[in-house]
């Protein structure tokens, strides 16, 4: 009697073998490089917590300096600008000139305060994106397990179990689930890249702007 069941619930088992590989491969496709890497990191792009300016900033030193700007009459239009994501490269760019050109005997401290507002702001920006992703590969996961529970009940039960059915429909459902969400991952992992790429972009344009 026992191995009519079991051969009866091989179907199930591929099934379960088939959904979680293609799973974890979704939620960790550099895992097999970096073994090493935070569980809920599921981006192909190495984890960087945080920025340093040093790595983008050649101009003075910006420690104790991110809320200079707020003193400095003009600074703010011009933050709120190039800090929208909506402004083109080209349109950072202007704003930039544009302000500096007007700049008298304080126009390096002038620069330099407005990167330091630029930086921090787009440096927290960037650590909610991370924060973001970190939530979702953890909610994924969660799912995944909850998923691996379900198959796991419906391989201990028979075949014709009532629970068989409703369960089979909750599993299908949470996939369903899972597999919408994964579609998200691709655009939360360039958001950090995307903020990265916007704060090196503008230390370059105002640092060329310097005396």
């Amino acid at each position: 009697m026992g191995k009519p069941a079991v051969l009866d619930q091989n179907p199930v088992m591929r099934h379960r073998t088939t959904l979680l590989a293609a799973a974890f491969l979704a939620l960790a496709p550099a895992l097999a490089q970096a073994a090493e890497r935070d569980p809920d990191w599921p981006c192909v792009q190495i984890l960087v917590p945080t920025l340093s300016p040093g790595q983008i900033w050649s101009g003075d030193a910006i420690d104790g300096k991110t809320d200079d700007w707020r003193d400095i009459p003009g600074v703010e239009p011009v933050l709120k600008r190039i800090l929208n994501r909506r402004t083109e490269a080209e349109q950072e760019e202007e704003a930039i000139d544009r302000f500096a050109d007007g700049l008298g005997p304080d126009r390096n401290a002038t620069l330099t305060a407005l990167f330091a507002g630029a930086f921090d702001a787009l440096n927290r920006d960037r650590g909610a994106a991370i924060a973001a992703i970190h939530r979702y590969a953890h909610q994924q996961r969660e799912l995944l397990d909850s998923i691996d529970k379900a198959l796991t009940r419906l391989q201990e039960l028979p075949a014709d179990a009532p629970e068989a059915a409703p369960l089979r429909e909750e599993i299908a459902w949470r996939r369903r689930i899972l597999d919408e969400r994964r579609r998200y991952q691709s655009a939360l992992c360039d958001q950090p890249v995307q903020l990265e790429q916007k704060a090196g972009r503008i230390a370059r344009e105002i640092a060329a702007r310097l005396d």
